[in-house]
């Protein structure tokens, strides 16, 4: 137990605590076997997946997820014997979250009708209420929720809305062949795909940057957010020109303009549901 240790003083800033933790308790307590690299990667895995939990609802510090990295990496180069230090690890998140647990049960109880979401909460719902309609493609579990969605909406306009607004566009300027259109082809490509269980090629660095040892957690959102950023473009580029095809060329057909008008309204659906409207690209 932390208890136990001496001279450690619990009011010490977390992360030290965690640095010091493993280093007394694997060296005393051996793991019966070695675990094999099968079960090495679920129990980082699952220490990840702790740290998430730890971090998110208790509202703690992003840092405490990459001091676990940056100590497997210390253990590996040092020698240590990983299968007992992961075990070590493990313990060390479940105390913590154990403790958070007991401290929040501990807290006098509020009457319901006193009991209020704080506005961040509040607005995390909301956003997420916006977008869950959307599919999740989990084209990595440690991928964000909204990076998911996002890469769902991108792929279902693709597959399914994708060749009617062509068909639409036809006999406009913005015909499927003109630059405009084939640029936009060629961005949304670039960003979903058609087949589900395919990368798109936009996110293949943020795939990458995910199954890194140890993952570097703020080049991981540098990379949710430019994908967001480059979707924000494409959606707003995109809702440009059909904008534009329905105030000039008033007499499209009947057909034409019944697609044009759903997918207009899909797309700004899209925008306002990500809440990317202000994300614009900058025209020379």
């Amino acid at each position: 137990m932390v208890s136990a240790l001496p001279g450690f003083c619990l009011k010490k800033r977390l992360d030290q605590f965690l640095d010091l933790l493993p280093a007394f308790r694997y060296e005393s307590r051996v793991n019966p076997r070695k675990l094999t690299p099968g079960e090495i990667s679920s129990a980082v895995e699952k220490i990840r997946k702790r740290y998430e939990t730890y971090v998110s609802k208790y509202f703690k510090p992003r840092t405490l997820r990459e001091a676990f990295e940056e100590r497997y990496i210390r253990a590996l180069r040092a020698g240590i014997d990983i299968s007992s230090f992961l075990i070590a690890e493990i313990s060390a998140i479940e105390e913590l979250i154990q403790r958070e647990e007991a401290r929040v049960a501990a807290e006098p109880a509020k009457p319901e009708a006193a009991k209020q979401q704080s506005y961040a909460d509040r607005v995390l719902e909301e956003n997420r209420k916006r977008i869950i309609k959307y599919p999740d493609i989990p084209f990595h579990s440690d991928a964000s929720e909204e990076t998911r969605r996002l890469l769902g909406a991108l792929s279902d306009l693709l597959r399914d809305h994708w060749q009617g607004i062509g068909a639409a566009l036809a006999d406009t300027m913005y015909s499927p062949s003109s630059p405009e259109m084939l640029t936009l082809d060629s961005q949304l490509r670039y960003l979903a795909s058609v087949d589900r269980n395919e990368t798109p090629q936009f996110l293949i660095r943020l795939v990458a940057q995910l199954r890194k040892f140890p993952r570097n957690y703020s080049l991981v959102e540098r990379d949710e957010k430019e994908y967001i950023l480059e979707a924000a473009f494409f959606l707003n580029d995109l809702f440009t020109v059909l904008e534009r095809v329905k105030r000039v060329y008033t007499d499209l057909g009947a057909e034409a303009k019944k697609t044009l008008e759903e997918n207009l309204a899909y797309v700004w659906q899209m925008i306002s549901d990500f809440r990317v409207k202000e994300f614009k690209r900058k025209r020379p």
